[in-house]
Order: C-alpha cells, then structure tokens, then sequence
C-alpha cells in the first residue's frame, strides 16, 4: 500500500504524459511527488547520444543530475522512484542514494534491460527493480517482472463500449516508426482485406525529426522503403488518441524484434476491451490472454482468419481488469 502523505521524488523520462498519469495517481493516494525528467534534454539528438554514444553527454548529464542531487539534500524523500534512468550515470545513482539514507530505491524498466548501460551497478543501488519484459526476469536476479498499465479513462471507455452497437474504424494502428513496423502494418491490413474487412483503416505512422528519418534511410532498408507522405511529424495527442481508440474494433500492435515485454498498447487494448492483432507471442503467456480476443501473427503474416475480424470482444473477469490499472501497479511497486 502507498504511504498517505510520503514524500516521493520520482524521475522518468517524457513519454507521452505517462509520467503525468503516474504522478497524478501517486497524489491522489495522497503523496506528495516532485518529477524530474531523466534526461536533461528531450530532443532526438540529446536520446540518440545518450543511447548510442553517451560518452559524448555525460558531463552534460552529470551536471544535471548534480543539481537534483542538490535540491534533493534540503527534503527527507520517503521513496526515491525511478522509471528507465538511461542518462543517469551509477556514480550519481550512488551520490543521490547517500543523500537520501531513508528513502526506499524503488526501480522500473519499460525498455529491455539489455537495453541498460552499466545495469548491475545501477541495479545495486535500489530495493527493489521491476521489468515489464518477463525475460529479464529470468536472466537478472533480483528482478521482478510487473506489466504495463492502463490509465482510468481507457476503464472508461471499456464501460461507455458495452453501450455501443458500432465503431466505424475497422484497424487502427498509432505507432512510432522502428525496425520493420511500417512493412508489417502494410501486411496485415491488406490480409485483413483480404479476409473481407470493409470498414476503414486508420494508422498513424510517427517519427521525431525529418533529419533523423533521412540519416536511417541512407543505412537502414527498412526506413528506406518507407515514403515520406506516410510518416507524420507530430504525435496525437491524448484525447485524439482516445477518440480513435473508442471507434476501433481492432488495434495493431507490433512491437519491436529486440523486445518480448508487452507494450503499452497492449494493456491499453485490455483496459478499454478491444480486440488486438499483435505480433508478440509472449502474450500467450499472460493471464488475460483469451484467443478471442488477441490474435497473435507473425512479422510475414499474409492471412488473417476471417472469423476473428467478425467475432466480437469476450468480457473477462473484473479483478483481472483491476489487476492491470494504474493504481495496481503502483501499489505493487511501492508495497
């Protein structure tokens, strides 16, 4: 259970404004949370550097961090959370750690952890360590597995869906562009035409930066294939996103090839009770997987069985809804 009126810092990176939906329900169990973001710059040069060469950033990184570290040391935190921590380095994980002797270290990966420079030194500062990816679990000790969430108002519209007859978006797909998601997508829609789908197919296709798109057609093939007219420069935002999502049947989810954790499209799909064509076969795994409801494709899918794209969405239990929301998860992270 949350502590009522702990005192929370909470560091994550920018993702959509799920870190304002985590630090909104961590207020409303009545903490009090001050968010740093966990990189000291958003821009897509600042990610690719302190992902690919962060050597290159690190003072820049240290300093920041120097100075949450500074204005931590005035406050008593009861709980120091934090989500990815790519840009932080293990000395200044170390030096915040001695400035907070009380406070419980409290860890959370969305990203594969072999994603995660310098892991097992970093990992060794904190209490407890979550992966959404259920393989890290198996291969790092002391890691927890713990899925994604869903947000309240994708429970709302799983309640308001109960009420409609019709959605007049027959596949929807939002996604940034990586690997071959582009060429996979195409595939799949066509399939599911083929399989007699006439409803409209809405797909969002994002990239953050013309000039990074045009270096990862120069050496990827993948990209290369991929015309400029379907890519778009601007994420939804979230009431756009929520509005296409009510009006779907089917939601794609394609992950990436070097990730088995289920994305968060996916828990978003079980909150708001909408049938999924993803090509994670992990999911088969989870509790909440019913072959009704999520069909799982390879990347060279070229056929769809057309009776899933007719049969509607098996409901499943309520606790097993309850067990996937945000206010779950965190009550598991911070017990």
């Amino acid at each position: 259970m949350i502590q009522k009126g702990a005192r929370v810092l909470f560091i994550s990176p920018r993702t959509f404004d799920y870190e304002k939906e985590i630090k909104a329900e961590l207020e409303l169990a009545g903490c009090q949370v001050d968010w740093h973001d966990d990189r000291p710059a958003s821009t897509p040069l600042v990610k690719a550097l302190i992902r690919f060469r962060p050597e290159l950033v690190a003072t820049m990184c240290d300093r920041y961090f120097d100075r949450i570290i500074h204005d931590a040391r005035a406050i008593a935190y009861d709980a120091v959370f934090v989500i990815k921590g790519e840009a932080i380095s293990a000395e200044r994980l170390r030096m915040l750690r001695e400035s907070q002797p009380t406070a419980r270290f409290l860890y959370y990966s969305w990203d594969s952890l072999k994603n995660f420079k310098n892991g097992e030194v970093k990992l060794s500062y904190f209490d407890k360590a979550y992966s959404f990816d259920r393989l890290d679990t198996v291969n790092i000790p002391h890691v927890r597995h713990l899925p994604l969430f869903y947000i309240s108002v994708y429970e709302a519209m799983a309640a308001r869906q109960a009420e409609k007859n019709t959605n007049d978006i027959g596949m929807l797909f939002l996604g940034t562009v990586h690997s071959d998601r582009y060429a996979v997508v195409r595939r799949i829609v066509a399939a599911a035409r083929r399989a007699g789908m006439t409803l409209p197919v809405y797909t969002h296709f994002y990239y953050q930066s013309k000039w990074v798109m045009a270096v990862r057609k120069l050496f990827d093939r993948d990209f290369r294939a991929i015309p400029w007219k379907d890519v778009q420069w601007h994420s939804l935002n979230k009431q756009q996103i929520l509005d296409l999502f009510s009006r779907s049947e089917i939601v794609l989810d394609i992950h990436h090839p070097g990730q088995t954790g289920l994305t968060m499209r996916t828990i978003e799909c079980l909150g708001a009770g909408k049938k999924m064509i993803t090509t994670n076969a992990d999911v088969v795994s989870y509790d909440f997987y019913r072959p009704e409801n999520i069909l799982v494709v390879d990347r060279q899918t070229t056929d769809l069985p057309a009776d899933f794209l007719r049969t509607a969405y098996v409901s499943l239990p309520d606790d097993m809804y309850c067990r996937y929301s945000l206010r779950s998860w965190l009550a598991e992270i911070f017990a």
